[in-house]
């Protein structure tokens, strides 16, 4: 797969099919990051594009890149837009294990935020940063398309097992509460993605089609 922006159409059929594999693998107690997810998502490129969907400014004809370098170190796992729009969305995944968002540590009965999801989390930020810091150049301008760009973020960690209510509300009220320069981070385990997705593709069909 190009690390380029290349446009997809949407394909219900294959989605779906797509989305059930999705299924087969969260059927795995523990995901890789490199190991399992990352390859899982390059080779499915309708599931991929329809991530998209996570953010309606977007929409179902959006444009895709994977391994998407911004600048040098900088490099998003999959990036998806809608270059008429002027939107896109960085995604980062981590991995996929009942400890990638929260730790337990000794004599502590509440749990910290675990390296992996902090990690991720700092990706995104560097992301915003270098793309505020690049946005008048002809760089930023070949990639994204001219006039004003806005982005939004999605980080993909972690498992619904591993999560206590308490844990559920503070992952909850930091995807709802913290923005980065004024741009929202979506964080959700592999499990709401995947059920999110599932939702939204049943629903579909009753819905009237992103046209660009």
């Amino acid at each position: 797969m190009a690390k380029t922006f290349a446009p997809i159409v949407h394909d219900p059929v294959r989605c779906r099919r797509e989305l059930k594999a999705f299924a087969q693998l969260l059927a795995m107690p523990e995901l890789s990051e490199q190991k399992d997810i990352l390859p899982f998502f390059k080779q499915r490129s309708q599931l991929s594009a329809y991530i998209g969907m996570v953010d309606p400014r977007i929409g179902t004809i959006p444009e895709l890149a994977f391994e998407f370098s911004f600048l040098g170190d900088f490099t998003a796992d999959l990036v998806i837009g809608n270059r008429a729009k002027g939107h896109f969305l960085a995604v980062e995944f981590e991995d996929g294990r009942n400890n990638s968002i929260f730790t337990k540590r000794p004599n502590k009965s509440t749990t910290e935020w675990s390296r992996r999801f902090d990690h991720g989390f700092s990706q995104l930020v560097d992301w915003f940063c270098i793309l505020d810091d690049f946005k008048k150049t002809d760089r930023f301008k070949r990639d994204f398309g001219d006039g004003h760009i806005t982005f939004s973020g999605l980080l993909v960690v972690g498992r619904n097992a591993g999560l206590s209510p308490a844990d559920r509300i503070r992952l909850n009220w930091r995807a709802s509460k913290v923005v980065v320069d004024s741009r929202p981070i979506s964080c959700v385990t592999f499990d709401d993605l995947y059920e999110d997705l599932a939702n939204r593709l049943r629903i579909y069909p009753h819905a009237t089609p992103f046209e660009k």
